[in-house]
This record gives C-alpha cells, structure tokens and sequence, in this order.
C-alpha cells in the first residue's frame, strides 16, 4: 500500500518542487511509514510507504534509464524473477516489475497480477507511463496543461498543484445524480481524469494516448452448464489459493465478515489454511433488521474471533466531514460512512483486511433478485413469432413494464439501463436543475453503452459485467480502498483474484441462478458452502452493509439533515431549483428514497465546499 504522484514538465521550466512535496503530504494517510522524491530535470515523483512487511526497496526505484513508484503489491513475482534467473527469496517486487518493464516495455503488465498502480518514467524517451490493475483496486488520476502533467492516487493530492483547475465540471453532475458516482476516465473535476480499470496511459511533450490492456472475457452464448460438483471443487480450491496469496506471515490480519457468501466463503478459506482470521462486522443502533447476529452465527461456525462495532446516530453525522474528505471525489453512498467507522475499528487491531467485495458481480447477487422475474417474461416474450412481438412491441414500448418485455434479448440489459445505482431519473434531475441543459436525458445510455460494447456473452453475465463495471469497480472498491486507507489499512480482494474471476466469468448466466421453491442467486457461492453453512444461513437474502436512512433523517438524524439542508441551499454554484429542494426536505420520512437523494446532494455540496473550493 502507498501513494503516488508526480509532475512532468515536458517543456519549459522545471516543475514546482514545492507542490509536489504537498501533493505528497496530502498523500501521507496512504502511506504513513516512508516517504520518497525522485527530481531530476523535468521530472519530479513522490512516495508515500505504507509497511506491511519490512522491504529493501526505497521507492522511487531509480536506474539509468527508468524511475518506478508503485502503490500496492504483486503476487507470484517470485517465480517471475526466477524466469529472470533470480534466486533471491527476498527481492522485492518492485525490483521484479522494473526488470519486467525493461524486458518487456508496456506488454509487462501481462506477466503480472495483484492490486496496483504504477508510473515509469522512462528517463531517454522523457516519456511517462501511468497503469492500474485490472479491476482498478488502486486509484489514478491525472492531468494536462499544455505541456505540463501531473498525476497522483488520489484527487485531493492532485488538487495542490497550482495550475489544476479547481472548477465543477457540470457535464458530470448529472451522471452523478443517476449513479450516485462518476466512472472513469471521468471526474467532476474540469480537465481531471482517471486512468481506468486496466488502463494504461502514455505521455510526452506532444500527446497522450490511453488504452485498455486487459477486457474480461465471459461465456459465450450457448455454453453449457458445467458439472456441478467440478464447478463448485474448483471454486473452493481458486479460492483458498486466493487467500492464501493475500495472507502475508506475522502480519495481523482481519476480515469484514457481513454474514454474507463472499465474506463467509473467505472466512472459510482461511480457517481450511489453519490461520482463522478475526472477523468484524458493524451494525446501526437504529436498524430494525440488522445484519450482525448473521454474522456472528456465522463467525461461531467457523470458530472465528469475531467483533461487531455498533454505531449510532452521532457517530454517523460525526463521520460525515471525514468521509467525504477520505473520498476525496464525491459518491452519493450513506455506506461510505460506516464503512470509515468499521475501517477505523479494524485499523486498531490489523494492518490488512480481506474483503468479501466481487461475489455479486461475479456470481449474481441481489441486483438479479427482481432483474429475473423481468427477464424470465422477456425471455418467454423473445419465443413468441416474430409478427405476434412486432404487435405486440408498439404497445409494450409505451411504460417502463412493459419496455421490460419487449426489449430484445440480445440487448436487454443495455435496452433497459441496467447496471450500477438509479437515484435521481430525467424527471427529477430536470426538477432538480436550474440550467436544463445539465439534465442530459440520456446519460444512462451513454455512460453504459461503452461498457456493454463488446460482449459476446449472455444477456445475464452482459448485466452483471454492467454491475461490476459500474457499482463494483467504480463504488464498492473506491469505497473500501478510500475508507481502508483512511484507517491505515491495506485492504485485499480475494474474490478478485485472477484465477477466482476468471472461472466465474466462464460460467454461462443459468448457472448463477438456481429456481426450486424459490429463486437463488449466487448459487456458486451458495453451492462453495453447501455443508459449511446451515441452510437458512446460506439461503438468507442479503441486504448489504446497514443504512436505514430515512427514518435516522427524519428522526435521531434531524438535526444533522437539517443542518446539511440549510447549507445545500445556500447553493453556491446556483445549480438547484429551490422548490425542488423544498420539496425534498418537506418528504424526507414521507416518501421512499428521499434519504438517499438528499444524502447524495449532501455529499456532492460538502465535496464542493471542503474539497474542490477547500
């Protein structure tokens, strides 16, 4: 774990010295044990060290000809470095990357697996190379001023260089209000980006050009189920190799535990290594249904240590301010909030956590709970003639439902703008607006047409990449990357795992889901714990992490919305329409989904206030 940064100054003066050492120092959090500058010419690279285990490499790593910074860590570089003829059981993977590189240029990346984000420079082209993983576990972004660049882990960091503008990009905010977040390579930053999820960058004094050097590839249309009992050993021993990799000797480690699949089916894996890892969990006081006796059941089944941090209503609005700037972008997420609070529990007890994040996007979850009773009628729609539909599709074309079942199958997901959170729709963002020209009636096409474009696959597995592209990669791994690295954590992903990812993107949709009595999603992780589990654990739905968000508004929390509301409405950048707002503040308690539309709203003013303008 660490965090980088740096800026180029291709031509002209040197770069400011100056903000990079306070890009650095807002990177501090991510790296608290160590510190390194590398300055020369037109260059300047900053490090921030976080020590899990003690290391030989000093970062930035400098050669005649390439300087390396590195956030996170690589697995099975060793036996990389012995294809080098190295036998050194102690050399670091930073050594290993920067041979690879030399080796192998950009096509390196291929070689390699874990969660990173790296920047070479490459000191006899004066061309910089900025890469992220391929799920994007670790954070990039950058940006150009003619011929001026910088980039660093995270925006508040990038925020320090003088010439970055400090200004809304208002194209954005109304992807924002759709999905409650902003996908990369986009920021609501002007002239800001993000490297994306297996993204790769290259800069000079005369352009710079993205690309993608890994995509998923699922199951064709047509594949069969494989067998069962195959499917699910498999499974099992990906996963425990996945684990294992991510454990690390003598380091205390922890595990989010929800008393879901993919956190029980690691906390399973660990105890089958011998090594039971200590779980936590964290509910709301004011939660009518809560989640943590599942997870303690579940944690004294598998004999596991476990914890359950209980927050209330104080802790939440006191973890506002502070979430908001660990986020360091905004995400219309109450979960961002709680998760700060568990992170910060754990980070006493732990220096990294393995995270059950992945299993919903990759084996179905409960966004396909009611996606299947939709598409099971689309399906049956799609056998009918062809005359029969082409009647039939004028009507159904006319409502919501009934686009549902007239969709056509091969496009379904994409038809109907399935994936990723739905908050604020046309009608209410163009309630919500001063200037109309900000609602783009169709951002939910745009933003998930690029990540539909290309799958040969089944309409189940195109709506969950959706998903994973959006809610996954751009929500759930930001929010434990940020939150975790608040808390001096290092958080891992096992159900991420090259290897575990790749053999659920193998498996055609149908068998993901199970129906009998009833309709089970994420039947392979269901079936992984088929007698590690009692039935009505492993059959449960599960809800996620706590966030009974309008009544906590509309009651304990009203002095907090209240106070959050007032200064929404100040509205500086004139963006809302005050009866909209007023119409919002009157129906909190009232009607279902206020909370969480003003909770974004919320989010992105405190953003602009303490981050942007800050």
């Amino acid at each position: 774990m660490g965090g980088i940064g740096g800026i180029v100054a291709f031509r002209g003066d040197p770069p400011d010295r100056g903000a990079a050492a306070r890009m650095s120092e807002k990177l501090r959090h991510r790296g608290p044990d160590g510190e390194g500058t590398f300055a020369v010419g037109p260059v300047v690279l900053v490090h921030r060290r976080k020590a899990i285990v003690p290391n030989r490499s000093v970062q930035p790593l400098v050669t005649d000809d390439l300087v390396l910074v590195l956030d996170g860590w690589l697995f099975g570089h060793l036996d990389l470095a012995r294809r080098f003829g190295w036998d050194d059981p102690l050399v670091p993977d930073t050594v290993v990357l920067l041979e690879a590189w030399r080796r192998y240029g950009p096509d390196c990346v291929q070689q390699i697996d874990g969660s990173f984000a790296f920047a070479v420079w490459d000191r006899n082209n004066a061309t910089l190379h900025l890469v992220r993983d391929r799920m994007g576990t670790r954070p990039l972004f950058w940006t150009r001023q003619g011929s001026k660049f910088a980039f660093a882990s995270e925006l508040p960091a990038l925020l320090c260089v003088p010439w970055v503008a400090r200004e809304l990009n208002h194209e954005h905010v109304a992807e924002y209000l759709s999905f409650r977040l902003v996908h990369s390579p986009r920021t609501l930053v002007r002239d800001v980006h993000q490297v994306e999820p297996a993204g790769a960058l290259r800069a000079n004094a005369d352009e710079v050009r993205t690309r993608t050097w890994w995509a998923p590839r699922y199951a064709k249309v047509g594949t069969k189920r494989p067998d069962e009992a195959t499917l699910v050993e498999g499974l099992q021993e990906a996963v425990l190799r996945s684990v294992e990799r991510r454990l690390v000797p003598n380091v205390p480690t922890a595990v989010y535990l929800s008393g879901g699949l993919g956190s029980t089916a690691i906390a399973s894996a660990s105890r089958r290594l011998r090594r039971p890892l200590p779980s936590w969990t964290l509910g709301f006081a004011d939660d009518p249904n809560p989640e943590t006796p599942f997870a303690g059941r579940v944690a004294k089944l598998l004999g596991l240590e476990h914890h359950e941090v209980v927050v209330g209503s104080a802790d939440l609005a006191n973890a506002f301010d502070p979430g908001v700037l660990a986020l360091g972008h905004p995400m219309g997420n109450p979960a961002v909030f709680l998760q700060l609070l568990l992170a910060r529990a754990v980070g006493k007890n732990a220096r990294i956590v393995l995270s059950g994040d992945g299993g919903e996007e990759l084996f179905g979850g409960g966004m396909l709970d009611k996606i299947m009773s939709w598409f099971s009628v689309a399906h049956a729609f799609s056998r009918l003639p062809a005359p029969l539909r082409r009647a039939l599709a004028g009507t159904l074309n006319r409502t919501k439902r009934g686009r549902r079942i007239a969709a056509p199958i091969d496009r379904w997901g994409q038809t109907l703008g399935l994936g990723g959170g739905d908050l604020f729709g046309n009608r209410e963002r163009s309630a919500l607006f001063r200037d109309e020209a900000l609602v783009r009636p169709n951002v939910r096409a745009q933003v998930l047409g690029p990540l539909y474009e290309g799958l040969e696959t089944d309409p189940i597995n195109a709506v969950l990449h959706a998903f994973l592209r959006s809610w996954l990669q751009e929500g759930s791994l930001v929010r434990a990357d940020r939150t975790a690295a608040a808390a001096g954590l290092d958080v891992r992903f096992p159900l991420l795992d090259l290897e575990v990812f790749e053999r659920a993107a193998a498996l055609p949709g149908d068998a993901k889901v199970r129906r009998g009595g009833s309709l089970h999603t994420r039947w392979p992780l269901m079936a992984m714990l088929d007698g590690v589990l009692p039935p009505p654990l492993v059959n449960r739905p599960k809800r996620g992490m706590p966030a009974p968000l309008d009544p906590w508004l509309a009651g304990p929390g009203r002095l907090f919305f209240d106070d959050r509301f007032n200064r929404l409405e100040n509205d500086a950048l004139g963006l809302w329409k005050k009866d909209a707002l007023t119409g919002l503040r009157r129906d909190i308690g009232k009607k279902p989904g206020v909370g969480l539309r003003a909770w974004a709203l919320f989010s992105l003013d405190a953003w602009i206030t303490s981050v942007l303008h800050g």
